[in-house]
Parts: C-alpha cells; structure tokens; sequence
C-alpha cells in the first residue's frame, strides 16, 4: 500500500516549542533520505529505459530492475526502526503495516514466484512505476523539509499525484497478489487463504488511505493554505 508516514525529526511534533534537534540525527536522515531518493530514481530511469528499448515490452522489466526494486523497497526497513527509536514523528504501528504491505510484494510475490505470471506480468510494471514516483517525490519532500527547504511545486507534486498514483499503486500490487494465487498452494494452503484475505484487506485499506491524503491536501493545499502564502 501507498507510505504516508514522515522521516522528519521527531522533536517537531506537537503544539510545545520544539526541542533542539539533534544535528547528528538530522544528518543522518537527511543522508538517509537523499540516498533512498537515489535508489529509487534510480529504479525508475532503469525501468523507463527498459520500455524504451524494448518498444515498451513490460515483460523485460523484472529482470532489469527486479533485484534493484527488492533492496531498495527493503532499505525502507529502517524506517520502522527510525519510529521505534524515535528518531521520526511516525506511528511505529502505522510504519510497520506500510513496509511489511511493501515486502509482501517484492520477497513474499516477486521472489517466492520466480515465474512470468508474476513477474512477467504487466502489473508489476505499472506497479513499479508507481512506487518509483511516489517514493522519489515523498523522499526528496522529507530530505528538503529536514534543511528548512520546502518548494511549492514539490509539496503540490507530493498532494495531488496521489489521485493517480494510489490506485494504480495499489490496484497493480492486488493484481500481482491474485497473479501468485495459483501457486500459493505449492507454498501452503494457509500462505494461499492469507493472500487471499490480504486482497479483501485492499479495498477498504485504499480507501482510508486515499481519503486520508484527500484530508491532507486540504490540510496543506486547502483554501485557507492559499490565503496564509498570499
């Protein structure tokens, strides 16, 4: 599913005066941030130059950018650990659900399917893409926001290309799910019956996502938002 949690410090929470924030902390998840958008942007170029040599022959994708999607989405790991340690004002809970929902895709789907339904589907290309664009948006907003830099256009980008990028996100990844479902049984029953209740989870998980960031766009790009810049 679609990550909305911060990996900006946790001592800028709440209505109190902020604490100092340790610069240490604040270098590293700066460097942690610019580092993931790279990994990412770096999926993303490779993928699009996949399309583009192979006169969009989605089929090729996985075996160019396959391992390169797995590491990166992995990398995020640390994020739960970031809440845990609170280093970051994000739930654990919330972070923990969003990256395991991630890896359930690229370890639990991907790798555990090493078969063309799979990964040769044109699902895991439209998902990819979509991640590739939503994480290089979200982290390059984070890694900004962390040195006081929050440009408009980034902040609209991160706001509204959710529309489109959710429900292709998502609907990719349930896809994918229900593409592994014939070969789940080799697996084991009970792994086929939790894929299977994982893509009952998706709707009515998409729609307290989708309607959450529909919240946050008025937060940050709402009527009252407009008149504050002006």
């Amino acid at each position: 599913m679609p990550k909305t949690t911060s990996q900006t410090p946790a001592a800028n929470s709440g209505k109190k005066a902020p604490k100092p924030v340790n610069p240490v902390v604040n270098a590293y998840l700066i460097a942690y941030n610019w580092a993931s958008f790279a990994g990412w942007s770096w999926v993303l170029v490779q993928t699009i130059r996949t399309l583009l040599a192979t006169g969009g022959d989605y089929t090729k994708v996985y075996s160019v950018v396959g391992d390169q999607l797995v590491w990166v989405q992995t990398a995020a790991l640390l994020e739960v650990f970031h809440s845990l340690f609170g280093l970051v004002k994000s739930p654990v809970g919330t972070t923990a659900m969003q990256v395991a929902s991630r890896l359930l895709l690229v370890w639990g789907i991907c790798t555990l399917f090493p078969l063309p339904e799979v990964r040769s589907y044109w699902a895991f290309t439209t998902m990819t893409i979509a991640w590739c664009i939503t994480e290089c948006i979200r982290y390059a907003y984070y890694a900004l926001n962390l040195v006081n830099m929050g440009p408009s256009f980034l902040v609209w980008c991160r706001y509204t290309f959710f529309y489109i990028l959710y429900p292709i996100g998502a609907g990719s990844e349930a896809i994918e799910i229900y593409q592994s479902l014939p070969f789940a049984h080799t697996i084991h029953p009970a792994y086929y019956y939790f894929l299977v209740a994982m893509i009952c989870i998706y709707p009515p998980g998409f729609f307290v996502m989708y309607t959450h960031m529909i919240a946050q766009r008025k937060r940050y790009l709402g009527p009252s938002k407009a008149k504050k810049s002006q």
